[in-house]
């Protein structure tokens, strides 16, 4: 059943829709939302339900080859139709959903940003205690002619290689997580969905810069605790 067009008072609701009798010969099952949204009919039955005349139709969907040119075939379509249609891609037409995604993304960098931000003052800690651990070894090396920039050095080196070698180790477990989700399905969102994950160079570029950043940054205020008066007062 669907609405007739037109406007004004129904008065008699058995005349005011469009009825065809259906047999289903399928039926699908996304998510809630979706099933509950959409169904899918001759496009013929549909035309006659909506009482669109045979030429009209409010979209088409047009899949291209992956080595196509999204640009040049948007141009194509907009100059056969003289520029009276609107051409979207699948992104712009689900702007909201991807605006959302985006935005998750962002919020879930953010938080493993603060993770490793608090996961650095382990990092600090564990060299200061270290500093204090060795000061006598410090105290030596410094009375043999070892600058103080070059004791720093050393704590600053190891502070940033834990960092680099722990921020690869786990990006390698990251990557084989997302690899066995993508060919495994090991997590499911509905019994037929899989929680959807995508590998990307980017995102990993991005993590190791971000883990290497803050692994220099907290080394280095690790280090700048070997001073020359903590040598002095040993």
């Amino acid at each position: 059943m669907f609405p007739k067009q037109g406007k004004g008072t129904i008065e008699n609701p058995e005349s005011a829709f469009n009825k065809c009798k259906l047999a289903p010969v399928g039926i699908y099952a996304i998510s809630e939302d979706l099933d509950s949204k959409f169904v899918f009919a001759d496009l013929t039955l549909t035309q006659s339900l909506l009482e669109f005349q045979p030429n009209q139709i409010s979209a088409i969907e047009i899949k291209v080859k992956p080595e196509s040119n999204e640009k040049e075939i948007i141009s194509q379509i907009q100059t056969i139709f003289n520029n009276n249609v609107t051409v979207k891609n699948r992104a712009q037409l689900n702007d909201s959903l991807y605006k959302m995604l985006n935005t998750e993304n962002i919020a879930v960098y953010l938080i493993f940003t603060l993770v490793i931000i608090i996961a650095l003052f382990n990092l600090i800690g564990a060299l200061i205690m270290m500093i204090l651990d060795k000061k006598k070894n410090l105290k030596t090396l410094f009375n043999l002619g070892t600058e103080v920039k070059d004791l720093r050095r050393i704590f600053f080196l190891q502070g940033t290689l834990l960092s680099v070698f722990g921020g690869i180790f786990g990006l390698i477990l990251g990557i084989g997580i997302v690899l066995l989700q993508q060919q495994f399905q090991l997590i499911m969102i509905t019994p037929t969905l899989a929680y959807p994950v995508i590998f990307s160079f980017l995102n990993v570029i991005i993590v190791l810069a971000t883990i290497i950043s803050l692994g220099v940054v907290a080394s280095w205020i690790a280090s700048s605790r070997v001073t020359k008066k903590l040598l002095e007062d040993i």
